[in-house]
């Protein structure tokens, strides 16, 4: 699910997340985006909104990964 909102708009997962300032980072991108999708520029800021918010949810899902391995390493 999450992968799909990043994919499809990536200002709202960024909102879902309550990471507001790259919210408004990530709005400006897709808002020029959506602005320009006749010319080719449309496409390069959607691939900045959506590597922007992608690379949000890789760090959130190595920081879970880390804390699940510092877990398992204090249980043993």
């Amino acid at each position: 699910m999450k992968f799909l909102l990043v994919i499809l708009c990536p200002p709202l997962y960024l909102a879902w997340r309550r990471k507001w300032g790259a919210f408004v980072l990530n709005l400006i991108l897709y808002i020029l985006a959506l602005a320009t999708i006749i010319f080719f520029v449309g496409f390069i800021f959607y691939v900045l909104a959506v590597g922007h918010a992608g690379w949000h949810l890789r760090r959130e899902q190595m920081e879970l990964h880390a804390q699940l391995i510092a877990q398992k390493m204090r249980q043993q």
